[in-house]
């Protein structure tokens, strides 16, 4: 079967009509091997070729909990603290970006570095993509990077079923296992499977 029948033939049976654009929420974490293997070889080097397509929504949190103790934020997640630090930088960049081509090419950035969650790599990643730095470090240091990530975490659990794998991708805000599937390893012949087109 050729790359795009496959995932075609999912969109029939799951009963799924060709859509002139969908939404794609990326649920991951700064520090998961799975979410940068997905993000930097699957989303990243495809997206030119569905971004007319596609709304790309980040959701950095994962497999992570958060509590709120007198009015402050305090997250617990799966790869450590750090990964708590990594996840509300790119919260707080992405908050700031406005065009999707530029979180894309951020997410990308940061997490193709050696530690996604280290200061150094998100600015250079910030400066790179036209992102103020000073900007994203005021957001994490006077709560509003807390209240983003808490935010974040509430539609992460909110989702159903209960994600158990990361990184976890949702088409329309309706998971579906195949496509979860799919997604992992031929993201783009599930985008253009979706789409009803050949030729994205």
């Amino acid at each position: 079967m050729s790359r795009l029948l496959i995932p075609l033939l999912i969109s029939i049976i799951l009963g799924c009509s060709a859509q002139d654009n969908i939404k794609v929420s990326v649920f991951y974490e700064s520090l998961c091997p799975d979410s940068i293997r997905f993000i930097t070889q699957q989303l990243y080097p495809n997206y030119d070729a569905v971004s007319t397509y596609i709304t790309v929504d980040f959701v950095p949190y994962g497999k992570a909990t958060h509590t709120l103790n007198d009015g402050v934020w305090e997250f617990q997640c799966q790869h450590g603290p750090n990964e708590c630090h990594g996840n509300m930088l790119q919260a707080c960049a992405l908050n700031i970006i406005e065009e999707q081509a530029v979180k894309v090419s951020f997410v990308n950035c940061v997490m193709s570095t050696a530690y996604p969650a280290n200061d150094a790599y998100v600015e250079e990643c910030a400066d790179a993509n036209g992102i103020s730095w000073a900007s994203i470090v005021q957001c994490v240091e006077d709560g509003s990077g807390g209240n983003l990530l808490a935010a974040l975490g509430d539609r992460t659990h909110a989702v159903e079923p209960t994600i158990t794998f990361v990184p976890t991708i949702i088409y329309d805000d309706v998971y579906d296992a195949a496509l979860q599937s799919s997604s992992l390893t031929d993201f783009l012949g599930t985008v253009c499977g979706l789409l009803g087109r050949e030729d994205c």
